[in-house]
């Protein structure tokens, strides 16, 4: 993958012998640890437990969504911890300025997409879930942008999309989007999911999400009332670019 080279490594290989590692050329844990932590800037977070499930299925989907809050990934954590609402969260949250902030393992898994379906169990067990730190949709109102919760934002902060009957939504900076897409090679990588773009499923309903092909999804991808991630092009770029990291 072009991640190692541009760490400086020919290949897995290359990285394992300098980081005195098992030379087997595969990405095992002890190899993706070492590479989560060397290509993100990562906070780990204490005294999650019993907010996720400790238990191992095979992943074959990653599952983008936004917060609709603040730039706050540790707050979040602690509104989950707080709500009563047992294991629903995400593996890891990403703030304005790249920071992962990481609740649990993503070999692990809580409940992320809530589709009132015979699927969303599995597909939540079977899936790695992120939350970039953003608030969504913005309304207009006479004191200019505001979120759901009434907070004001600049509009040097919003975007114009129109997606989904909603004209404004809040930008994702361009080190979230960054952060997101090596913390997306990392886990395709680990899981073997395939980084193939197609715009029908990560912005509509998308029967391949539901049934479960393995790829990349946004919480679109499950729910019509959602709107999490949102299209920004600098987003969709990446997302189509990613597939070069594989050649």
């Amino acid at each position: 993958m072009n991640l190692l080279s541009e760490l400086g490594y020919k290949d897995i290989v290359s990285f394992q012998k300098e980081n005195n590692l098992t030379p087997d050329g595969l990405a095992g844990e002890k190899t993706y640890n070492l590479l989560y932590q060397k290509v993100l800037n990562v906070v780990e977070l204490q005294n999650f437990a019993g907010h996720f499930y400790p238990q191992i299925f095979p992943k074959n989907q990653i599952v983008w969504h936004h917060s609709a809050g603040w730039d706050n990934a540790r707050g979040m954590y602690d509104g989950w911890r707080a709500d009563g609402v047992m294991h629903v969260a995400t593996a890891i949250g990403i703030t304005d300025n790249g920071t992962v902030f990481r609740g649990y393992n993503e070999q692990f898994w809580a409940h992320h997409i809530g589709m009132q379906h015979p699927f969303n169990l599995i597909r939540n067990q079977q899936s790695v879930a992120v939350e970039i730190c953003n608030w969504g949709a913005l309304q207009e109102t006479s004191k200019g942008l505001q979120t759901w919760a009434g907070v004001n934002l600049p509009k040097e902060k919003a975007i114009e999309l129109n997606y989904k009957n909603i004209k404004f939504y809040e930008i994702y900076t361009d080190l979230e989007i960054e952060t997101l897409k090596k913390w997306t090679l990392l886990n395709a990588m680990r899981f073997d999911i395939p980084l193939n773009y197609n715009e029908k499923d990560m912005w509509e309903i998308s029967q391949n999400a539901i049934q479960g092909k393995a790829g990349i999804y946004t919480h679109n991808s499950f729910l019509t009332w959602k709107s999490d991630v949102s299209p920004q092009p600098k987003l969709i770029e990446m997302a189509k670019n990613m597939i070069k990291y594989t050649k």
